[in-house]
């Protein structure tokens, strides 16, 4: 379902700590709170754990098309925030794995994810995104090995431990876009690739 939350249930998750790369936790509801946000709306990208290829391969499409000129030019200023349900300590090799450039923030409870309706699951889908238009399932799966792989080799890569810590596989996300505290829209994934489509984020965002 994409019905919006109520304020009821922000209001419950507002002090929910998200985490940034140095561990700084900030409460979820001071990112939307028109008291306390930086632009009018805000777009929250909720994703799968930190090793997960489809939602990296999405993040990389969605700064491939939101430019920085579009970015700052939205005709309602948006700010965009990447949440994930791993380690924050793994946010700068995740930041290397997307090039996102956005703000990422961690969320390893799961807590956040839960009361706003998305799901844990084993459901690949049967639909290729296109966002994965030139991915194949074997070649995302191999990818996500080769991506903890390569990582591991590399000096400043993760460690052994790090492995385990990108977050619950099960657990998928979601797409909210908030405006003066309120849940204007929202897509939760229904599968690990049902990500909303560029296109129709784009149109979201009112920048096509």
């Amino acid at each position: 379902s994409d019905e919006q939350p109520d304020r009821a249930l922000l209001a419950s998750v507002y002090d929910i700590p998200l985490y940034d790369a140095e561990g700084v936790a900030v409460p979820f509801g001071s990112l939307f709170d028109p008291v306390y946000a930086l632009h009018q709306r805000q777009l929250f990208l909720f994703i799968r754990h930190f090793y997960c290829g489809a939602c990296q391969a999405y993040l990389q499409a969605i700064s491939r098309s939101i430019t920085h000129n579009d970015y700052f030019s939205m005709p309602t200023p948006t700010s965009i925030f990447v949440i994930g349900c791993g380690h924050p300590e793994l946010i700068p090799h995740y930041r290397k794995f997307t090039s996102c450039p956005f703000p990422i923030y961690a969320e390893p409870t799961r807590r956040l994810f839960k009361k706003l309706g998305m799901v844990a699951n084993l459901n690949l889908g049967h639909e290729r995104p296109d966002y994965m238009k030139d991915i194949s399932v074997p070649s995302w799966l191999a990818g996500q090995v080769k991506t903890i792989s390569r990582s591991l080799k590399d000096p400043d890569g993760i460690r052994k431990r790090d492995v385990l810590r990108g977050g619950n596989p099960m657990q998928i996300g979601g797409e909210f876009l908030f405006e003066d505290g309120e849940v204007l829209w929202c897509h939760r994934m229904r599968n690990y690739r049902d990500h909303t489509e560029i296109p129709e984020l784009r149109k979201v965002l009112e920048l096509d």
